[in-house]
């Protein structure tokens, strides 16, 4: 499959269909994470965020962009992310809210990206975020603009990384901000582990693009 404009057209058309949701999901949970119902989340009062996994195209390859985060006190210290954050009162809707951190975070300005639909929302325990991702297409970007006060650095991993099943680590050894060591499915690109919510995100992305290219070879 070649990863071009058709496809990304194929792939726009495959996310205004139902979602998978934790079918998919969960191929990338890590065994030790509850499954809530929508009522349990609600109850915990969760914070609201939107998030933006960017498709781009760079040297005739799409690539997904990440940011790793600064190292902080926090559950998230350290850890690759997409861009994105809490939602404002200023924000419009959510995908608003992607759009807007993703142009604050790394500089792509909100005007060059092409909405191509949402993912399933994803709540997030130990930060009690309740995270609904969108996704977008840039043809070109010629730079990217870190946020030095909360990014350390912006990484990009082509898309046919994520769906070689062989980068998968099933049991990768992570250390929680708690000090607990726990073994989690993770996708390893050279020194960078991703993991979590953001993994999680991903299974649900791979399994669309996985549908959309069988279903037009």
């Amino acid at each position: 499959m070649i990863y071009d404009k058709h496809f990304i057209q194929l792939l726009q058309s495959e996310l205004q269909k139902p979602l998978p949701g934790e079918e998919a999901q969960y191929r990338m949970a890590p065994a030790y994470r509850p499954r809530l119902s929508k009522e349990d989340i609600l109850r915990n009062e969760p914070r609201i965020s939107g998030v933006l996994l960017l498709l781009y195209e760079k040297e005739t390859e799409l690539n997904i962009v990440f940011t790793q985060r600064k190292s902080y006190a926090g559950v998230h210290s350290g850890q690759m992310s997409f861009p994105g954050g809490k939602k404002e009162e200023s924000d419009s809707s959510l995908v608003q809210t992607a759009l807007r951190e993703t142009e604050e975070e790394i500089g792509v300005e909100q005007n060059k990206i092409q909405l191509l639909g949402e993912l399933s929302e994803l709540y997030i325990p130990p930060s009690n975020f309740l995270v609904y991702p969108s996704v977008g297409y840039a043809e070109n970007i010629e730079l990217f603009k870190p946020q030095v006060q909360e990014v350390e650095k912006v990484v990009e991993i082509p898309l046919s990384f994520f769906l070689n099943k062989q980068n998968i680590v099933f049991e990768k050894e992570i250390k929680l901000f708690n000090g607990t060591v726990v073994k989690v499915p993770a996708y390893v690109f050279e020194e960078h582990v991703i993991w979590g919510a953001t993994a999680i995100m991903l299974s649900e992305f791979t399994y669309i693009v996985e549908k959309a290219t069988n279903e037009n070879r």
